[in-house]
């Protein structure tokens, strides 16, 4: 029975150990197309499928399952540079947060997801994170997720 046990854990490990390499190599195949931190584009497309995918959907082309409901659809995030010429990082970033409103984007349909990251509810702080720092990282690692999806 003990080396039944033994040979169990030892498979658990290996599979960890893959799991864990697998993770390692699509953070860094995910930095490899944009120039920004991998784990911050990792962790921008995870807060992008929670949040963003219901409306912009999960390729972020303005095609979510509500979208069809909605008075205002959705962009296509993925040609910002497109429609800008450039990526437009600030421009993105306070628009996302929704607390100043951006001149230029008419009425606010989105929710202001900067009080939403600002609370405990979106993700808890750190210890030595504050909720507006705790924001900021969060709307940065969208920015950088969205701007690594850009077609050219």
């Amino acid at each position: 029975m003990k080396a039944t046990a033994r040979r169990t854990q030892a498979s658990l490990g290996a599979v960890l150990a893959l799991v864990l390499a697998a993770g390692m190599i699509f953070a860094s195949s995910v930095g490899a197309q944009d120039e920004g931190n991998g784990f911050d584009v990792f962790s921008g497309r995870v807060t992008f499928q929670r949040y963003c995918s219901s409306c912009h959907g999960p390729e972020a082309k303005g095609d979510g399952n509500i979208a069809q409901y909605l008075k205002v659809q959705p962009a296509d995030l993925t040609e910002l540079n497109s429609k800008y010429g450039e990526f437009p990082v600030e421009q993105i970033h306070k628009y996302i947060d929704g607390r100043v409103v951006v001149r230029g984007h008419g009425t606010r349909e989105m929710p202001v997801w900067g009080e939403v990251f600002q609370s405990s509810l979106a993700e808890p702080a750190t210890t030595a994170e504050a909720g507006e720092e705790r924001a900021e990282r969060i709307i940065d690692q969208l920015v950088t997720y969205l701007q690594s999806i850009q077609v050219e």
